[in-house]
């Protein structure tokens, strides 16, 4: 009786410490997950690459400098231009967008680009 009672507690203890280290690896997953959060960028299109999928866009900033950055089209991204689907080649040089995008591998990767406001 007593063998058996010092087995169960044995096997609770060993249970609870893989319960825990289980626990422990999901959470440094979804730290993982949470660096590769969507980021926007509001700006008005400077060159656009069909060949390449590539854009780049000039975003005003507070103090009066202009930052552009140059994004990859994502594999699965959605191109919208005046809330109707299009693709890269309906961007077109000045117009108004607002990009979703991740940052991977050093690298741009545009998910969603809205074009608000066509060049006129």
């Amino acid at each position: 009786m007593k063998r058996i009672l010092v087995l169960t507690l044995v096997a609770a203890v060993v249970l609870g410490f893989a319960s825990m280290s289980f626990a422990g690896q999901n959470k440094g997953m979804k730290t993982s997950k949470a660096s590769m959060s969507h980021l926007k960028m509001v700006g008005e299109v400077t060159s656009i690459d069909a060949a390449s999928k590539s854009f780049t866009v000039k975003e005003a900033v507070k103090t009066g400098e202009a930052k552009e950055i140059t994004f990859m089209l994502g594999e699965h991204a959605k191109v919208m231009v005046q809330s109707k689907a299009g693709t890269i080649n309906d961007l077109k040089a000045g117009d108004s967008v607002t990009v979703r995008y991740i940052e991977k591998d050093g690298k741009n990767i545009a998910e969603e680009c809205h074009v608000a406001k066509a060049a006129a």
